[in-house]
């Protein structure tokens, strides 16, 4: 499994913008209608609102290349170059996950178990 990460640094107008063409055109809905993604997120840093972090699970690196060479990929790219003129966008980063939890997959273990009370 592999989890991408996208970096831009807009303006703080042009950062609602950007959030807005993400929400208005469904990109991150779409990346998982149309590959196998798992999930994808938009977020802002609340402490610098110019900073936006775009962030999605894969299955593995085959499943993102699915949406890099996807023909819908590029329908927005008009709009959000145009947006991110004056940005700074950093270099996407892909990174393999080592593994993680999520609270669907806690499962008690036998020793937390015989520890709860028992009604």
């Amino acid at each position: 499994m592999i989890r991408t990460i996208l970096t831009f640094h807009a303006n703080s107008i042009n950062t609602e913008k950007i959030v807005e063409l993400y929400r208005r055109e469904q990109i991150l809905a779409e990346s998982l209608q149309l590959t196998r993604a798992i999930e994808s997120e938009i977020s802002v840093n609340p402490s610098d609102p110019g900073e936006i972090l775009v962030t999605a699970l894969w299955p593995d690196s085959d499943a993102y290349r699915e949406w890099l060479d996807h023909p819908n990929r590029g329908r927005t790219a008009p709009e959000l170059t145009a947006l991110l003129d004056d940005a700074e966008i950093g270099a996407g980063r892909i990174f393999e996950i080592d593994h993680r939890v999520d609270r669907n997959s806690l499962v008690p273990s036998a020793t937390a178990t015989a520890d709860l009370p028992q009604n």
